[in-house]
C-alpha cells in the first residue's frame, strides 16, 4: 500500500512539473514580441533577408509593430523599428546591450573579434573607447579643422580638372584625409600602398558580414572541419586573415619607424605610441586595432555621405540653388566657407542632416547582444537572454510619423523658425524622443556604448565637403539615365551614376587655384 502511494505521489509530482514547465514555456512564448510565425527547428531563417534587410524589417514593422521577434535556428533576433524602442533598450539599458553577437567567419576565423567593431564588451572594448575619447573629443576634433579645410581645396582642384571622376576623387580625398589624421601618412595618389591595403581590408570586411554569405555563420560547428576537406570558407578565411594582419602591422610599424627617426607627423597613432613609452604587447595590440579602426570607420561614413550628396543635388536642383544662395549671402564670393560659417547657414545645416537621413550609409546599425543571465523585460514582452538586437535606423528615418514625406529630400523639415529674441528653433529640442524630424545624426552613428567615437570628425568631413562643393560647383542632372540603386549591404552608398559638375564662375576657379 505504501509503495503504491509513493508511486502515485511520484507520478503526480512529475505531472505537476511537466505542467509547470510547459505553462512557463507557453507563457514565455506568449510574452515574446510579435513577429512572423517560425517554422520548426529553423525558425524564420528562410524569411530573413540577405540584402536590403532594412526594407523587409520596416515592412514587418508595419505588420507587427516597432519591436519584432524572429527566430533563426535557435537564436532570437529582436528588431527595433522606432526611435523610442531603440533608445529605451540600447541607450537607457546600454550596459546590458553593449555586447556584440558571435560572428564565426569574420570574428573567430579571421580575427575581427579583436576589433573595436566586432569585439565583445569587456576590458579591451573599454580600452578602445578610452583611446578614441582621448583623441576624438570635441576639442581635439577642432584641432584638425585647418587640415580639413586644406584637404577639401585639394579635392576641389581635382574636381575641376576631371569632374567625371568625382567618385574616385571623393574616395581619394576621404582616404587621404583619414590616413593623415590617423597615421600622419601623406597619400600621394590612388596607387598608394597603405591606402590600397586599407581599401582591400574594408572590401573584405564588407564581404564577410553579409548575412548568409558563409554557411559557417549559420552552422558554427562547420568551423571544426579540417582544411583537407576542401571547405572553401577555410581558404577564404586564410586570405582575409593575411590581408588583415598586413593592414594592422604595416602602417603601425611605419609610424614607429618615423618616430624613431624623428620624422613622424602629428597623428592619432603617433599620440598613442608617444603617450606610453614602455608599452606592453597588449598595449601595442590595442594601438594597432584602434588605428586601423579609425581608418575604416571614418572612410565609410564620409565617402558614402558625400556621394549621396552629389546624387541628391543632381536630382534636386532647387535645393542646390537655395543652399548656394545662403552660402553666397553669408560667405560672399571672395573666400571659401569655413567651419565658423556653419551656425549662420541653417539651410545648409538642414541639407547636411537630410543627406544623413535620405539614404543612410549605415541603414542597419551593427547588432547588439543582450548579456544578462536572465531574460530582460520591455513593455509587456520578454527579451530572451542572448538575443541579438538589431536597430533599423533606415526604418526610423523613413517612418512618415517621424519624418513626414520621408522619401522627399527636404532640408527645410528641420527648421521651425525663429523665436522673438532671434534664436533659431531647430526641430529637435527634446532630444531622441522628439517625435517629428529629430536630428538624423542620432540614428546615423550607432547607439549606446557602441556609438561611433569618431562621429564628430566624420561630421566635420561631410559638412566641409558639402559646403565647399556647393560654393564652387553647379552639379547638373543625371546623365546616366534613371537614378541608381544603393548598394544592398550593411554599408550602403549609391551605385554608379554620372552627372555634370562645373565651376560656378571664374572667381570660383581662382579661389581654388590661388591656394
Amino acid at each position: 500500500m505504501f509503495d503504491l502511494f509513493r508511486q502515485v505521489l511520484i507520478l503526480a509530482t512529475l505531472v505537476l512539473l511537466v505542467v509547470v514547465y510547459f505553462s512557463k514555456s507557453n507563457a514565455r512564448r506568449r510574452s515574446l514580441p510579435p513577429g512572423p510565425k517560425p517554422l520548426p527547428i529553423i525558425g524564420n531563417v528562410l524569411e530573413i533577408p540577405t540584402e536590403r534587410s532594412w526594407i523587409k524589417y520596416a515592412e514587418w514593422g508595419r505588420l507587427y509593430g516597432d519591436v519584432i521577434h524572429v527566430k533563426a535556428i535557435g537564436q532570437s533576433l529582436i528588431i527595433l523599428n522606432s526611435a523610442k524602442a531603440i533608445f529605451d533598450l540600447l541607450e537607457r539599458k546600454g550596459g546590458i546591450y553593449a555586447d556584440r553577437p558571435q560572428v564565426v567567419m569574420a570574428g573567430d576565423l579571421v580575427g575581427w573579434n579583436n576589433s573595436p567593431f566586432l569585439g565583445h564588451s569587456g576590458p579591451r572594448h573599454k580600452e578602445y573607447r578610452r583611446l578614441f575619447t582621448e583623441v576624438l573629443s570635441a576639442r581635439k576634433v577642432e584641432e584638425w579643422r585647418p587640415l580639413q579645410q586644406a584637404k577639401v581645396i585639394q579635392l576641389a582642384a581635382q574636381l575641376m580638372k576631371s569632374p567625371d571622376a568625382f567618385r574616385a576623387h571623393i574616395k581619394s580625398h576621404v582616404g587621404n584625409l583619414i590616413f593623415e589624421i590617423s597615421h600622419g601618412h601623406l597619400v600621394k595618389d590612388d596607387s598608394d600602398a597603405l591606402l590600397t591595403i586599407a581599401q582591400q581590408v574594408d572590401h573584405d570586411f564588407a564581404e564577410m558580414v553579409v548575412p548568409g554569405a558563409f554557411l559557417v555563420d549559420v552552422f558554427p560547428i562547420l568551423r571544426h572541419l579540417p582544411s583537407w576537406t576542401g571547405a572553401s570558407f577555410k581558404r577564404k578565411a586564410k586570405q582575409y586573415r593575411e590581408t588583415l594582419t598586413a593592414a594592422l602591422e604595416w602602417p603601425y610599424q611605419q609610424v614607429k619607424d618615423q618616430i624613431a627617426a624623428g620624422t613622424a607627423l602629428p597623428s592619432f597613432t603617433t599620440s598613442l605610441i608617444e603617450r606610453k613609452e614602455n608599452a606592453t604587447e597588449e598595449d601595442e595590440f590595442n594601438f594597432k586595432w584602434a588605428s586601423l579602426g579609425f581608418v575604416l570607420a571614418g572612410s565609410d561614413t564620409s565617402y558614402g555621405s558625400l556621394t549621396s550628396f552629389v546624387l541628391a543635388m543632381s536630382l534636386h536642383p532647387e535645393v542646390q540653388r537655395k543652399a548656394q544662395a545662403e552660402i553666397d549671402s553669408v560667405v560672399g564670393a571672395s573666400r571659401l566657407p569655413t567651419f565658423l560659417d556653419r551656425p549662420d547657414m541653417p539651410y545648409v545645416e538642414g541639407l547636411v542632416r537630410e543627406v544623413y537621413r535620405w539614404n543612410p550609409v549605415g541603414p542597419i546599425a551593427s547588432p547588439h547582444r543582450l548579456t544578462t543571465e536572465a531574460d530582460d523585460v520591455y513593455r509587456d514582452w520578454t527579451i530572451p537572454k542572448g538575443s541579438v538586437v538589431i536597430a533599423n535606423s533606415w526604418g526610423v528615418m523613413h517612418d512618415p510619423e517621424v519624418y513626414p514625406d520621408p522619401f522627399e529630400f527636404n532640408p527645410d523639415r528641420y527648421i521651425l523658425g525663429k523665436t522673438n529674441d532671434g534664436i533659431r528653433v531647430w526641430s529637435d529640442p527634446l532630444g531622441p524622443d522628439q517625435i517629428i524630424n529629430p536630428d538624423p545624426r542620432k540614428f546615423a552613428f550607432g547607439y549606446g556604448r557602441r556609438i561611433c567615437p569618431g562621429q564628430l570628425l566624420a561630421d566635420d568631413t561631410v559638412y566641409m565637403g558639402i559646403v565647399t562643393m556647393l560654393a564652387l560647383f553647379d552639379i547638373g542632372p543625371l546623365t546616366s539615365g534613371k537614378p541608381p540603386q544603393y548598394t544592398p549591404n550593411v554599408i550602403s552608398h549609391p551605385e554608379h551614376f554620372a552627372c555634370s559638375m562645373k565651376p560656378r564662375s571664374h572667381q570660383a576657379q581662382d579661389l581654388v587655384m590661388g591656394h
